[in-house]
């Protein structure tokens, strides 16, 4: 560390170069008000790295030692600051307790004006953060999120390891107990990927204080063991300094008990520490900290007198996930309904598929999907998955990737071709469709077929059973999501409305010049991207909600026509958004 007067020609930030004189500035400033306390890292400066050591004088008189570092995008965004000195003096807000640093201004980078210096930063907000006072946003600083954000030094770390557990329970002034923990073990060369997730936690006496509710992850639970480990309670446990971690102290307050498990291989031993913590502004409950020892079971046993010294077990910190209901849906309130639904889509194209996967993501908890159609190389261009789905069913590649990705999700897949005269008297669609129908709370189609779209019409207003429609027009300038009330109109209806002049057809109806038919396939297809299709599907999604939250509100039949793109820019969705009476022409008015 140098002086400001030892600062040599040429030894300038990254930022300088764009930002010229900026650097003179901001070290004349920060010196005014810190004197010759004020001291460069030298050795980073020459690598263009910009670190500063002070002490601020504060308005009681003393003397705040700090540290500031500068990024390479810097005065765009902040310079950090960090206290210096003895972790355990620093304060429980608005710092980071294992390295000190400072939250003075709220995460949103436009909070941060490229015009201030870092001495008009420390002047406006050092003291505000230090004491708790000045505005504050409404957001609290759960301890896990350090530990988690500590977990990847620990050198026998792996990424892509957790534990899953449930901020819904609350294991109130219990002290210490038993945790019984589902894992999986997955060997990374030397060292091991841990996955897991709290099954039931008691207390030492032998009560339930909490069980876990939510489904496991499936490669979890096709790979599991099952093993009970200690936790304890303990008071504000903040993680250590960086290198700090390593020390004997720190350790055996981590990893209280070292009783391993040896019926996986290698041996394992879990000590969980329980907190109490801030989980979301003005919502208090526990944090969990899973610390893991593994090795040869011998590595776990003190070496006998004279006997050479036993190789210790690694140790990681295995970050703490929360997985729970209120976890999942907690970012998307509105998303609340469809858990509860079976919501049964035909037809898993270029729309159908991305719905299907976008209901499940915001947690439809049965979703039947039907489909006779294979994913190939072609197809799959503007298909959801790629390359690993290829000769598989599409109804097939949905169930397993939405299985896979959204555990809560159940997924009920049907190969049949509507519309296809069979000799099986099971598979006709008389068959089929009445019990998917009768089960399911709404169905979406996105078949784009007219003739299947009536006879779907048809069959949900038989069993008194809402309809949304949706399909692009060919040259993919627009496009219709259509929501069908039972007692309403129908597709029918919709074109006696489109002849009448009642409500116009989307962009690009009855356009077909685009249509090409692909080497090897048997049929035309439309030529466009999946994003010329993304309006359509999200709008699906969008609309399946409000129909199934505000039943009262879709009392009819009501049809979104959208403009996708004029053929060389892409503009807004343009919305016509019509009531459909049933044509009195139509059958389904009889």
């Amino acid at each position: 560390m140098i002086e400001l007067r030892h600062l040599q020609p040429g030894m300038v930030p990254h930022w300088e170069h764009a930002w010229k004189g900026r650097f003179d500035f901001e070290l004349r400033d920060i010196a005014a008000f810190v004197g010759d306390t004020l001291r460069i890292d030298d050795k980073q400066l020459r690598d263009g790295i910009l670190r500063l050591e002070f002490d601020w004088p504060l308005s009681d008189g003393r003397l705040c030692p700090l540290q500031a570092s500068f990024p390479d995008s810097f005065p765009f965004v902040r310079p950090q600051v960090a206290l210096r000195g003895d972790p355990s003096s620093f304060p429980e807000k608005h710092c980071s307790p294992a390295d000190g640093t400072l939250c003075l201004l709220g995460r949103d980078t436009g909070l941060w004006s490229a015009e201030w210096t870092l001495a008009t930063l420390l002047e406006k907000q050092l003291e505000n953060a230090l004491n708790g006072t000045g505005l504050e946003d409404p957001q609290a600083e759960p301890i896990e999120v350090w530990w988690n954000a500590l977990a990847p030094n620990f050198e026998a770390f792996v990424e892509g390891s957790y534990v899953l557990v449930d901020s819904a329970w609350r294991l109130e002034d219990a002290e210490t107990g038993v945790l019984r923990l589902t894992y999986s073990i997955e060997k990374v060369g030397e060292k091991i990927k841990f996955r897991g997730a709290v099954d039931e936690i008691k207390a030492l006496n032998g009560t339930v204080l909490a069980t876990r509710d939510f489904p496991l992850p499936p490669d979890l639970q096709a790979k599991s063991h099952t093993a009970a480990f200690p936790w304890r309670r303990t008071g504000r446990f903040a993680p250590p300094p960086p290198g700090r971690w390593r020390d004997k102290k720190v350790q055996d307050h981590i990893a209280f008990a070292r009783r391993p498990v040896d019926k996986t291989s290698p041996a394992i031993s879990i000590s969980v520490t329980v907190q109490a913590t801030d989980l979301s502004s003005g919502i208090k409950g526990d944090a969990f900290l899973f610390p893991l020892l593994y090795g040869p079971s011998k590595s776990f046993r003190d070496p006998k007198p004279g006997q050479a010294k036993i190789t210790k077990p690694s140790i990681a910190i295995i970050p703490t996930y929360r997985a729970g209901e209120m976890d999942v849906g907690f970012r998307v309130p509105s998303t609340k309904i469809l858990r509860d639904r079976t919501v049964a889509v035909f037809g898993l194209g270029a729309i159908g598929a991305p719905v299907a996967i976008e209901l499940a993501r915001s947690g439809c908890n049965q979703l039947v999907v039907v489909d006779h159609d294979i994913v190939e190389p072609g197809n799959s261009i503007r298909w959801p998955l790629g390359s690993t789905a290829w000769g598989t069913l599409k109804t097939t590649a949905i169930k397993q990737h939405v299985e896979a990705q959204y555990p809560w999700v159940s997924v009920e897949s049907h190969r049949h071709f509507l519309g296809m005269p069979t000799a099986d008297e099971g598979n006709g669609d008389h068959s089929v469709l009445p019990p998917i129908i009768a089960r399911s709370d709404l169905i979406i189609d996105a078949t784009a077929s007219p003739g299947i779209s009536r006879l779907l019409a048809d069959c949900c207003k038989r069993a008194e059973k809402p309809l949304i429609s949706v399909f692009g027009t060919l040259s993919l300038r627009g496009g219709v999501v259509a929501y069908y009330h039972p007692k309403s109109g129908c597709p029918t209806c919709r074109e006696f409305a489109y002849q009448k002049g009642v409500i116009e057809k989307a962009p690009g109806s009855g356009e077909s010049s685009g249509l090409r038919q692909p080497p090897g396939c048997a049929e035309l297809t439309f030529t466009g991207a999946s994003f010329d299709l993304q309006e359509l599907s999200l709008e699906s999604v969008r609309l399946a909600v409000d129909v199934l939250s505000q039943p009262d509100e879709f009392n009819g039949s009501v049809i979104h026509t959208l403009s996708l793109h004029d053929g060389t820019r892409r503009v807004p969705p343009l919305w016509r958004v019509d009531d459909l009476q049933p044509a009195p022409e139509c059958r389904c008015n009889t």
